[in-house]
């Protein structure tokens, strides 16, 4: 996708949605940078004091901090300029290139739409989505990517919540000394590979009702089964992920529940959904495709800046000029170029924090900030009290356990976030006209054929009883992500436009004439000559004497020429006024009747 510059107009240049988060991210950056900086010095000086022992875990610790903070600063450098092409948003349908015909799935989608004045959605499905949509119930006209979002924010929630509960109660309860470091290391593995690998992933826990089942009967029996096969296991020691597991599950929980208000904060109230209508029978004396190109003669008019609309269906009506009579179809399904609404504007964080949209999404990110903070620290505190003699039954990797797994928290916090600051809101005008009736082909002349000498003949396709249907609404969309696919969230109706428009076709429709007459100025000069070549060839019993039949000609072929005014001007023929006879210049008396000849300008003057 290519990015468009236009200096007519700087509606298109939107404003860039992350600039909150990249200032977050730039933060995020220093702080993974300078840790990691930090412990390749330590690095370092244990190199120089030969102490080797004490070189590979600043070394590999420096190396992953020094890296995430490579790509936090990298995704915030990518986003530091937010460029908006005029080919985006992307269309509603297959948009149909100048000069094909045709329609699509989608186009038709939209037509319906149109036509039945409602949006359709999906009905939620299963026992979490029932209670998500009990407990909003606007979340049902919400955009679709918003609804998905929160379908599967709310179940990995539930999910999470219920592996919390079940975990502390089966170690908080009926756990001991024996079996808690096993209980520990049980929901681990549980919360990573069936709630936390999923939810880091975009996707939704693998957690079903069988799953729960277990997690309640778990709860109970975990810890009678572990004690019955613990003097059966190897010794842990000291070993133990209980730590591990309460951060995972709570840090986890916690995001969900921020990513889930950031969530339901998009839902605004049921939208409109209406189109304005126009149906009119139109007769009209030419064919119906005329009307068509008048049409977008109309709509390029009010192209939007100056860019062209968008073509989603065009069908020409198709008449046959060889067949006395038939039917024709037409239609076309135009957008005109997707604009922000009024009051789009970047947010400051003034803005974020009375605005419910983004105040969510603001404490969205503040927490991930907090969480690559706590986990350079613990890190850093990993690395500088790590004791490569002491055995890992004392649990020495503890904190770099729990450093690593909030870092994934912050990551999935920052993402979720940033899925959410890329909404836009546009509008933009849907058109769409539908021709449908008969036509009936005759031929009609001008001209008398016994007295004219100009007569004209023409096949006249004549269109009956047409029905003319204009529909117009002024639609909004949104998008999540300036490439993701565009979705219509609201209708309103335009019932002047859409009045306007008929009226418009209406009246060129009916202006149209069935007869051909010669209208431009050379075709007017052409029949000035044929009319005074007509006035020459009268024979003399018809009243015309020699001067007057030399006036003729000599008027025709002026008019013929068109060019006599540019041209040299020749001396002028004398004529006797008597006779008419031609008299040589300067003579006084007619050679031909002997009729005195007064004045040059009598002379020159035919009779």
């Amino acid at each position: 996708m290519a990015y468009e510059y236009g200096s007519g107009s700087k509606t298109l240049e939107l404003p860039n949605p992350y600039q909150l988060q990249n200032r977050l991210l730039a933060l995020c950056a220093v702080l993974l940078a300078g840790a990691g900086v930090t412990c390749l010095f330590w690095a370092q000086g244990a190199m120089q004091e030969s102490a080797l022992g004490r070189v590979a875990a600043p070394l590999l610790v420096g190396l992953a901090l020094l890296s995430g903070g490579v790509v936090a600063g990298a995704t915030a450098s990518t986003r530091l300029r937010f460029f908006f092409g005029r080919g985006r948003p992307k269309s509603l349908a297959e948009e149909l290139p100048p000069g094909v015909t045709g329609t699509s799935p989608r186009a038709d989608a939209l037509k319906e739409l149109m036509r039945q004045g409602g949006l359709t959605y999906e009905e939620p499905v299963g026992a979490v989505e029932g209670l998500l949509y009990h407990w909003v119930p606007t979340l049902i006209t919400a955009p679709s990517a918003v609804q998905q979002l929160a379908r599967r924010t709310m179940f990995n929630l539930a999910a999470i919540a219920a592996t919390l509960l079940s975990f502390i109660v089966s170690w908080l309860v009926f756990g001991s000394a024996a079996t808690r470091p096993w209980i520990g290391i049980l929901y681990f593995v549980f919360g990573v590979v069936f709630l936390l690998r999923p939810v880091w992933t975009e996707g939704r826990a693998r957690v079903s009702i069988a799953a729960l089942v277990g997690l309640v009967a778990a709860a109970i029996l975990a810890p009678v089964a572990i004690g019955l096969v613990a003097p059966h296991l190897p010794s842990l020691g000291n070993f133990s992920v209980n730590t591990q597991t309460f951060v995972m599950l709570g840090a986890a929980l916690v995001a969900c529940a921020l990513s889930m208000a950031a969530v339901l904060a998009q839902v605004d109230a049921a939208p409109q959904t209406r189109a304005s209508v126009e149906q009119h029978r139109l007769s009209m004396n030419a064919p119906p495709a005329m009307l068509m190109d008048e049409l977008d003669r109309i709509l390029q008019a009010a192209w939007t800046e100056r860019i062209p609309n968008r073509r989603y269906a065009r069908i020409d009506p198709a008449t046959d000029a060889s067949t006395p009579s038939g039917a024709f179809a037409g239609e076309l399904l135009q957008e005109s170029q997707p604009i922000p609404v009024s009051g789009t504007r970047a947010p400051t964080f003034a803005v974020a924090l009375q605005a419910p949209r983004y105040r969510a999404l603001l404490a969205l990110d503040v927490f991930a900030t907090v969480l690559v903070a706590l986990a350079c620290a613990i890190a850093l505190v990993f690395v500088h009290g790590f004791d490569v003699t002491v055995p890992w039954q004392q649990n020495r990797f503890s904190l770099a356990g729990t450093s690593a797994i909030l870092a994934l928290v912050a990551m999935f916090c920052f993402q979720s976030a940033a899925r959410l600051w890329g909404r836009f809101n546009f509008e933009s005008m849907l058109t769409w006209v539908e021709l449908m009736g008969s036509y009936q082909t005759s031929r009609i002349g001008t001209g008398n054929n016994f007295s004219s000498r100009m007569n004209t003949d023409n096949t006249v396709v004549r269109t009956e009883s047409m029905t003319l249907r204009v529909w117009r609404a002024r639609i909004e969309s949104v998008v999540f992500g300036k490439d993701a696919p565009r979705q219509v969230t609201a209708m309103f109706s335009t019932d002047a436009d859409a009045q306007a428009l008929a009226a418009d076709l209406m009246q060129f429709a009916r202006s149209q004439s069935v007869l051909v007459a010669p209208f431009s100025g050379e075709d007017e000069t052409r029949i000035a000559a044929l009319n005074a070549g007509e006035r020459a060839m009268l024979g003399p019993g018809e009243g015309a004497s020699a001067a007057q039949v030399q006036h003729h000609l000599r008027t025709a072929a002026a008019l013929a020429g068109g060019s006599a005014a540019s041209a040299p001007a020749a001396p002028a023929t004398r004529f006797c006024p008597a006779c008419g006879h031609a008299v040589t210049p300067g003579a006084r008396f007619c050679a031909n009747c002997a009729a005195p000849l007064t004045t040059s300008t009598d002379t020159e003057r035919l009779p």
